[in-house]
């Protein structure tokens, strides 16, 4: 099969290349083995790669990242899922966000399905400090045995602790399915008592009851609930960065199985420079009775190659301050043009504005970590200009002299010789 490989040659390219737009477009490829074992199975060991693109404005933000898998001499094509969020200004320490996904994962001929699902989240945000959230949604899968469609409600929250960021969530799962009470040729078939468990079609052990039959002949319906409690961790130092997190499921027996009562995992990152960065991780899932998936146990080590860094989580967070840049610096090149590069991190957009732009918002480009630069136009003599991060208050960037501006407060003043 050379259409696979010859795709995801191409697309690793277009990833991993140089994006000039004023939007923030960030892109990573990860490839390397994953091993699988669900339990009483022999483990499995595969080859993975796994490009993905993040698209940034703003206000919205669209991703789009896939995987394929070679097995014996063959490239298969095991997932890919769309997705887009909407997110509001801050008003009183409140943003709302919508949120959409649509996804297709292919593991073989025997699990194969599709799902959209969209969530709405209100957050109240504390600075820079923490924040909570509180939201809801419905997701609609096909081909999926036992699930027609599945009803999301939870909360969540978050702080920062120096280096490190907490997270914990909760969130409840009601499932429905509907079926047809006559099977293909006609026979009546029975819908079942609340004691007699549905196995998932994929063998996960995991398993949705009936709760009522409609007084139709023509379907039945059963229902399921659980909830998930998950605590997270993720901590960065220079060039590492560790993930753990932690859960529990709380559900009647004939909804949560034993094996998908509990997991935690755990996943290092080491940049090996501003673009390439060792991956190790490993640990246990639960079940998803909403894509067919049984409960598992993995471990990955592979490379990633990425256009910028993309954070695992994206947390809408308040405007930072520029205490947090770490340098500020401009310099001309041969080309006649001045170079402004700034160094921070932690932050989803940089823009500068002045003078030599008519006061237009420039966005900066992301190169790395934390590095951030754009190339300008800016004719000899001295001129005024702005920095902000994450839509926050326009601030002279640090290192640069200043003045006081009738309109704009403080502006640095940029001497260009």
């Amino acid at each position: 099969m050379t259409e696979p490989k010859a795709a995801i040659v191409a697309l690793t390219f277009v990833l991993l290349a140089p994006q000039g737009a004023l939007a923030q477009i960030a892109s990573k490829v990860e490839a390397g083995t994953i091993m699988t074992q669900q339990d009483g199975e022999v483990p499995a060991s595969i080859f993975s790669v796994a490009p993905g693109i993040r698209f940034d404005l703003p206000y919205l933000a669209l991703a789009a990242h896939g995987s394929a898998w070679l097995t014996g001499q063959q490239w298969q094509i095991a997932d890919g899922t769309l997705s887009g969020s909407l997110l509001t200004p801050t008003v009183s320490h409140f943003r709302g966000e919508l949120i959409g996904n649509a996804s297709r994962a292919f593991f073989d001929r025997s699990l194969e399905n599709d799902q959209v699902d969209g969530q709405a989240r209100l957050h109240m945000l504390f600075a820079q400090r923490g924040g909570i959230w509180v939201g809801g949604g419905v997701a609609r899968p096909w081909r999926i045995a036992v699930v027609s469609s599945v009803d999301v409600t939870g909360g969540g929250a978050w702080t920062r602790v120096g280096d490190a960021m907490l997270s914990g969530t909760y969130t409840n799962f009601f499932f429905t399915k509907v079926a047809a009470t006559r099977d293909s040729s006609g026979t009546t078939q029975s819908c079942g008592t609340r004691n007699e468990p549905l196995s998932l079609a994929s063998g996960s052990g995991s398993s949705l009851s009936s709760s009522s039959t409609s007084s139709a002949t023509t379907d039945c319906r059963r229902q399921s609930r659980f909830s998930d409690i998950e605590g997270s961790v993720n901590w960065a130092y220079g060039w590492f960065e560790l993930t753990g997190q932690a859960g529990y499921r709380f559900g009647d027996s004939y909804d949560v199985t034993p094996d998908s009562r509990r997991w935690a995992a755990g996943t290092a990152v080491l940049w090996i420079t501003s673009r390439v960065a060792a991956v190790m991780g490993g640990g246990r899932v639960p079940a998803n009775p909403s894509r067919g998936l049984p409960a598992r146990n993995y471990a990955n080590f592979g490379l990633m190659l990425s256009y910028s860094s993309i954070p695992r989580t994206t947390v809408p967070v308040a405007p930072r301050t520029l205490a947090a840049v770490k340098d500020f610096e401009v310099r001309p090149l041969a080309t006649g043009t001045q170079k402004i590069t700034v160094r921070v991190g932690g932050v989803e957009t940089v823009e500068v504005m002045g003078d030599f732009s008519d006061w237009t918002p420039l966005v900066l480009m992301r190169r790395g970590r934390d590095l951030w630069d754009i190339t300008l136009p800016v004719t000899t003599g001295v001129h005024e200009i702005n920095l902000r991060l994450d839509g926050g208050p326009w601030l002279a960037p640090p290192g640069l002299p200043t003045r006081r501006d009738s309109f704009s407060g403080d502006v640095g003043l940029l001497v260009v010789p």
